[in-house]
């Protein structure tokens, strides 16, 4: 028998080193023995991000790679605050925030650069809503002049800028097919880890020790008597978990009226019923209300497509009157949720009149990004001072944003907001079904978002999957208008 080590011949030379292995490696080692001085959080998260690029070095097609880790990375707050300082008003952005998200977003950046400046392929960035964008911007800049606190202003603009960044990046380069519905699958798998995760927090009662990740210690809700284990996966807060489902259940209940095999149907509707569930151990009133309404407004769009309107307005008040029977008849979450006792919902109120002061007083630029409450104390005429009390920005996004960077600021954000939305009109009409069922997501999700937003609070400037589905919209409406014209192929390993 011949054995290979007794074979004869010349014995092929080991393969060479790339220079680029020992360069990231020498990184690697001095960010780690810089890393041994920094507090535990910022170590982890340098370390396993070197570690992550070291990694990416081997995947060939790395800009699907890094769009995937984009996409499954912008709900989730994995970061760090440079700068970092505490203030004595509530919900603010505390220094310069840097964001996992940051890492494939730049490298996202540098292959677009690369493929534009080395190979000479086309990479046309989208101009729409650019303009308002730019007004926006604009405000915010101006903001920091008659901020009381201008440092707290410049770290919400930063913010601000780099949400902007992945807006730009979704609505330019998003413009194959297959990056779209890549990039779908991602965001329904998405919606259904965070249920299950969020259920599984439920469940137990805990974060599962997932803190460092994004996932908040337990917070708690009344409904009658009873006390509710509020969870908020790994998007933070409770509430703002449940803008998180609006923005993607609706796409994921949408998806579902796609043509596909029976397997991934099932798979996907069972991920709906966990998203519906996990929507309602939020206990987020605002969130339930939005997503069924988004839901309802789903069902009559598609089944008017296949039984004609009249059919499915009756389908659809069947639906809806069973369900209420089911949640009138049946403990759940959502009935639980929808019935919350405590007095928070009450002092919205209020809190929109101590805006309507603010706006009365500085209409034109605000009072500054990131400095809502510290100006708002001197506006609060309320008998039990309620700003100082519940430290908190009023719970409407519109009124909060002109509250900080005034009605200049807030009439470019609607026009940015209502260009992106109208980009889905090619979507809505195209007689592809996905780009159909895709559309009609996105569509009811960001308004369903929006909706709930008028009655809840969340920070705008890094409300990163926000800014993304809106890059995303814009991308599938110029996608569905020209679904022929794809770009040329890119070089091997980007």
């Amino acid at each position: 028998m011949n054995l290979p080590w007794t074979e004869t011949g010349t014995i092929p030379a080991p393969p060479r080193l790339s220079r680029w292995w020992i360069f990231m490696g020498v990184v690697i080692g001095l960010l780690f023995l810089i890393g041994m001085q920094l507090p535990l959080k910022w170590f982890v998260f340098l370390f396993a991000s070197s570690l992550l690029l070291i990694f990416s070095l081997s995947i060939e097609r790395k800009r699907e790679w890094f769009l995937c880790l984009l996409v499954l990375s912008v709900p989730i707050w994995i970061g760090m605050h440079i700068d970092y300082h505490k203030t004595p008003f509530g919900r603010s952005t505390f220094g310069f925030p840097i964001h996992f998200s940051f890492i494939p977003l730049a490298a996202l950046y540098l292959i677009w650069v690369s493929r534009r400046v080395f190979w000479k392929m086309p990479a046309p960035i989208s101009t729409r809503g650019l303009l308002p964008l730019a007004g926006l911007m604009g405000a915010g800049v101006v903001s920091i002049l008659v901020a009381g606190e201008p440092r707290f202003a410049v770290f919400d603009l930063f913010a601000l800028a780099t949400s902007v960044l992945i807006f730009i990046y979704a609505a330019s380069e998003i413009r194959e097919l297959k990056d779209l519905r890549l990039v779908m699958a991602l965001l329904a798998g998405a919606a259904a880890s965070q249920a299950i995760l969020a259920l599984a927090q439920h469940l137990t009662g805990s974060a599962l020790g997932l803190d460092f990740f994004g996932a908040a210690k337990t917070l708690y809700g009344f409904s009658g008597l009873e006390t509710l284990t509020r969870v908020g996966g790994l998007v933070g807060h409770p509430n703002q978990l449940a803008l998180f489902f609006d923005l993607l259940l609706p796409l994921s209940v949408s998806l579902l009226f796609l043509p596909m095999r029976a397997g991934l149907k099932y798979l996907l509707l069972a991920a709906v019923f966990l998203e519906v569930l996990a929507l309602g151990v939020t206990y987020s009133r605002g969130g339930i209300v939005s997503s069924l309404l988004a839901i309802v407004f789903i069902l009559l769009f598609h089944w008017s497509k296949r039984i004609g309107l009249v059919r499915a307005i009756f389908a659809v008040l069947f639906a809806a009157v069973l369900s209420m029977v089911v949640l009138v008849t049946v403990p759940n979450p959502l009935q639980k949720g929808l019935q919350r006792t405590e007095q928070t919902a009450y002092g919205r109120v209020p809190l929109v009149k101590v805006a309507l002061n603010v706006i009365r007083h500085h209409p034109v630029f605000g009072v500054g990004l990131n400095n809502f409450v510290y100006a708002a104390r001197q506006y609060d005429h309320t008998p039990e001072g309620l700003i100082s009390a519940w430290n908190s920005p009023v719970h409407n996004l519109f009124l909060f944003i002109a509250g900080e960077i005034g009605l200049v600021g807030l009439t470019f954000f609607l026009i940015f907001v209502i260009s992106a939305l109208t980009a889905l009109l090619p979507a809505l009409r195209s007689p592809d079904p996905f780009f159909l069922c895709a559309g009609v997501g996105l569509l009811a999700g960001l308004v369903a978002f929006f909706a709930h937003a008028q009655v809840d609070y969340t920070i705008w400037t890094q409300n990163r999957l926000l800014w993304f589905l809106l890059g995303l919209a814009i991308s599938l409406g110029r996608i569905a208008k020209a679904p022929l014209q794809t770009p040329p192929a890119a070089p091997a390993g980007l």
